[in-house]
């Protein structure tokens, strides 16, 4: 695991901040960032974009109390972070 980072987006015509790190594994990647209390994790699809993805231990309710448009805007800045 890497150092944590601070990923920021503009959301709602609001600067936000969230905690992230990079996580290695083995030949692949994921991203985790913190939303209020709540752990996400992000990982490439088949195209290339970032999509939030349920962790096996994860609550799906807790991820579905999140805005989907939110979840959209921080896949598309950690893309823009890689690319």
């Amino acid at each position: 695991m890497t150092e944590p980072f601070d990923l920021e987006i503009v959301y709602n015509y609001q600067p936000q901040t969230f905690v992230a790190n990079l996580l290695l594994q083995g030949y692949t990647h994921k991203f985790r960032v913190l939303i209020g209390e709540t752990e996400v994790f992000f990982e490439p699809d088949e195209e290339g974009s970032y999509r939030a993805i349920k962790m096996p231990d994860q609550d799906e309710k807790e991820l579905q109390k999140i805005d989907k448009a939110l979840l959209q805007e921080i896949g598309k800045k950690i893309e823009s972070i890689l690319s």
